[in-house]
């Protein structure tokens, strides 16, 4: 069996358990309650449907870079709400796979793009794809350079950000890795704690990009911000302590304590985010 037949066969079985999610939603519940994994890696698609819910409708477009054709936060999108869009991976193998099964799917229309990105070209690469626009949400997982390349992005204007943080920095440090367009997280670091950026550094981010933090996932890995210009006001704005969770990865199943996952990494440099919370 082919890796497009097998990867074919993941993506429906996934997205007819999303279609039956979106019936079955109570759109009452808190973000955290909201959870629920059609594509996602941890449970990110309900938190995008319960806060693309409270915003109301926008423009059906998203980005996404740092993605697997079966495992990534916009799938659930393009495939169960009619979404289209650009992913974007380092990997060519990756892409290669997700422009067949795209083909294959009925869905030629979303873009793919091979890049591995930097500060330098990261605008320029989205805009050569005709994303040049308000987006309702752009996804960033790239375990490494995330920080840097929220802050430097202004080709397109997202009304949801969902950016993974590093909850080993934890929840109080204002800290991300420094800018190295060659940043590979596994060769920084062997136990994978160094990348990214705190959650309380995103949040400065956050805020003087004009978005505000409205949660994390309850398995640490990603935080979600929502414009501030929006109308959601049932949607309760969080300081980084009150959104925080640690990585349940690191602290339950690899048995390694939140101080001891900083304790590993903190002789390694890092840039000070400055700002108020």
């Amino acid at each position: 069996m082919s890796s497009t037949t097998r990867t074919l066969r993941k993506i429906r079985r996934r997205q007819w358990w999303g279609r039956l999610k979106l019936r079955r939603r109570n759109e009452r519940l808190a973000i955290n309650r909201a959870e629920y994994r059609v594509f996602s890696q941890h449970r990110e698609d309900g938190i995008i449907e319960y806060l693309l819910d409270a915003i109301g409708a926008g423009t059906g477009t998203f980005v996404e870079f740092g993605f697997a054709p079966d495992v990534c936060n916009c799938l659930n999108l393009a495939l169960n709400r009619g979404f289209t869009g650009l992913f974007i991976d380092g990997s060519e193998t990756k892409c290669r796979l997700a422009r067949d099964v795209f083909e294959h799917l009925g869905r030629s229309d979303l873009g793919v793009a091979n890049a591995f990105l930097t500060t330098a070209d990261i605008n320029d690469v989205i805009a050569s794809h005709g994303m040049k626009r308000e987006i309702d949400v752009l996804s960033i997982d790239v375990d490494g350079n995330d920080y840097w390349f929220w802050e430097c992005l202004h080709v397109v204007n997202p009304r949801i950000v969902v950016i993974e943080y590093n909850a080993s920095l934890g929840a109080e440090r204002s800290l991300t890795v420094p800018y190295d367009p060659a940043f590979v997280r596994y060769e920084k670091h062997p136990s994978g704690f160094y990348h990214g950026a705190s959650l309380v550094a995103l949040n400065r981010l956050g805020i003087r990009r004009g978005y505000r933090l409205v949660g994390c996932d309850t398995t640490g890995v990603n935080a979600f911000f929502l414009r501030a210009d929006l109308d959601a006001r049932d949607v309760e704005t969080l300081s980084p302590a009150m959104a925080f969770r640690p990585h349940r990865g690191r602290t339950k199943f690899k048995k390694v304590g939140q101080a001891e996952q900083f304790a590993r990494i903190a002789n390694l440099p890092f840039v000070e985010v400055a700002g108020s919370d």
